[in-house]
C-alpha cells in the first residue's frame, strides 16, 4: 500500500514524497522515486502519484462476464470496469466514462471517503 510521508532528515527534509509501506520499510514510489524534487504538501505528492498512475498504470475498457453493475458516474448498468495502479480495486465505467478524467474524478471521491491517515 502506499501513502505520502514527509521526509525528516537530510537535504530533502521538510519535503512530501509518495512511499511505498514494506515489511522492510518505506520506499518512494512513482515519480517521486528518482529525480524529485519533493512537494510541498501531501495533496501534492498524491497529485504526483495520480499522474504516475494515470500515465503508466492504467487500464481502460476492462470488459468483465459478470452481472452488468452501475456506472459510477452515471448509473448506467455496464459489465466495464477501469483499473488506476496495480493491485487495486476496479471501477464500474459504462462506455461514456472510460477515460482517465472519470478516473481523476473516481479517485479524488474515494481518496476524500478515506480517513486521513490511512494508507491508499
Amino acid at each position: 500500500m502506499f501513502t505520502t510521508r514527509k521526509c525528516e532528515v537530510g537535504a530533502d527534509a521538510g519535503k512530501w514524497y509518495t512511499v511505498v509501506i514494506e515489511r522492510q520499510g518505506t520506499r518512494r514510489v512513482g515519480y517521486c522515486a528518482l529525480g524529485c524534487p519533493g512537494h510541498e504538501s501531501s495533496a501534492e505528492a498524491l497529485a504526483h502519484h495520480l499522474q504516475y498512475q494515470l500515465d503508466r498504470e492504467t487500464d481502460l475498457w476492462l470488459e468483465r462476464r459478470a452481472t452488468p453493475r452501475d456506472c459510477e458516474i452515471c448509473g448506467a448498468p455496464t459489465t466495464l470496469r477501469a483499473r488506476l495502479g496495480r493491485d487495486t480495486k476496479l471501477f464500474t465505467l459504462c462506455r461514456e466514462h472510460q477515460s482517465t478524467t472519470s478516473l481523476q474524478k473516481l479517485f479524488r471521491q474515494r481518496l476524500a471517503q478515506q480517513p486521513e491517515s490511512a494508507a491508499l
